[in-house]
């Protein structure tokens, strides 16, 4: 009796056979960036279409402690890298071995923990040349780095610079512009140290940074719009001088009076926008009442000019990043996705509003209580609208950060 050795018939899966465009008009159609990493995952082809040019991912919010959420899906993951970690943009700032690293998809920059006052006259130096004193200055309190390093932002492989606040926890402190040269030799962030109008030698208060047409824009609390050289980030250049006029019955004299201002460059690189908010002082204003403008710089006029159509861009506004996203890569993620709005963590508006009269709505004692959520403002309308993500529950210290997944 024998064994007939046959050759045995398989199914072969069908999913190789999916044309690479189509492949890619699916995964360009995932909102969220962990399901295009799951889409990719099937087969060569499809990892292929997800190499193409693809619209950006929505971003997530911090829930605090390592823990992100996106918007697009309410899918929670975790930081592989501790509880102790923040955001920028794209990169994840965490703290190993007490030694600071930067992260993204594709790079691991490991930056000082000290920082050093540059002085006025290091302008006329070369690029990489030493400035400055040679004492430094611990950059992380007890508070943790989150509560120092304000905004990172990485111009390149040899260049980061940042929004520091070097007198963190203390009344009156002030933010500061540092940079930081991987690769160099430099062992600490350089302090710019310019003398402002008023003749103080720590500058300017800043409130946003911004990489555009290759230099560093650098807004200040006035509204005031100053460029920093690639090379040499200690020349500095005012390119605007006179603020935005404020909307009709408003008083920047009153105690109430308080505004956020960022900076985002638009989805194609053409412009600079400047985003102002406030909301209203009054005994019972509604969450749905807020002031809000957009200005692009006209660096040719040297002045902000006000816009009232985004184009159909959605803007994504938070101290550590701002980002804009084309609309007509969005629109088919949901109704909230259309263009032409502009979102606001709700731990921004929440700290806001505890210092006016509060709303007793349900929604903002949502945002009070420390709910993660965030606040959609439409352009067209002129309506806000509150969203509180789904499956979370209250923190006391929820994160206040976009997170923009890549690769």
């Amino acid at each position: 009796m024998g064994i007939c050795l046959g050759k045995t018939t398989t199914s072969r899966s069908p999913w190789p056979d999916l044309p690479p465009d189509l492949a890619a008009l699916i995964i360009s159609r995932l909102p969220s960036h962990r399901d295009r990493l799951s889409f990719g995952a099937v087969c060569r082809d499809w990892r292929l279409a997800a190499r193409q040019e693809l619209p950006p991912a929505m971003p997530c919010i911090s829930l605090g402690r390592g823990a992100y959420q996106s918007i697009a899906d309410g899918k929670v993951f975790r930081s592989s890298h501790g509880a102790d970690v923040t955001s920028f943009g794209s990169y994840l700032l965490y703290k190993h071995s007490r030694r600071l690293f930067l992260r993204d998809s594709s790079s691991t920059i490991e930056i000082p923990s000290d920082h050093h006052e540059c002085a006025d006259e290091c302008s006329d130096r070369g690029a990489h040349d030493p400035c400055g004193s040679k004492r430094t200055w611990p950059l992380i309190p007890a508070e943790g780095v989150a509560f120092t390093m304000r905004k990172v932002l990485v111009c390149s492989s040899s260049l980061l610079v940042a929004i520091l606040n070097r007198d963190a926890g203390r009344p009156g402190s002030a933010y500061c512009l540092v940079f930081f040269r991987p690769g160099t030799g430099q062992l600490s962030w350089v302090l710019l140290l310019t003398t402002n109008m008023y003749g103080y030698k720590h500058g300017y208060k800043y409130r946003d940074i911004a990489l555009y047409r290759g230099k560093i824009f650098a807004l200040i609390s006035s509204e005031q719009l100053f460029t920093h050289e690639i090379e040499q980030p200690c020349r500095v250049q005012q390119v605007i001088k006179d603020p935005t006029p404020l909307p009709p019955g408003i008083d920047p004299s009153s105690p109430s009076f308080l505004v956020k201002h960022y900076m985002v460059v638009s989805s194609d690189n053409r412009k600079l926008l400047m985003v102002r908010w406030n909301i209203p002082h009054a005994a019972y204003v509604h969450h749905s009442k807020m002031n809000l403008q957009v200005f692009e710089a006209d660096l040719q006029k040297r002045q902000w000019l006000e816009v009232n159509d985004l184009d159909g861009q959605l803007l994504f506004l938070s101290r550590t990043c701002s980002r804009a996203l084309a609309g007509s890569s969005t629109e088919h993620y949901g109704q909230t996705f259309r263009g032409n709005r502009v979102f606001i963590l709700g731990t921004d508006w929440a700290r806001i509003r505890r210092r006016l009269n509060p709303c007793t709505c349900h929604d903002c004692e949502k945002l009070g209580n420390g709910v993660p959520s965030y606040c959609v403002y439409d352009m067209t309308s002129g309506k806000l609208s509150l969203v509180s993500l789904r499956r979370t529950r209250r923190r006391k210290n929820a994160g206040s950060e976009w997170f923009f997944p890549s690769g």
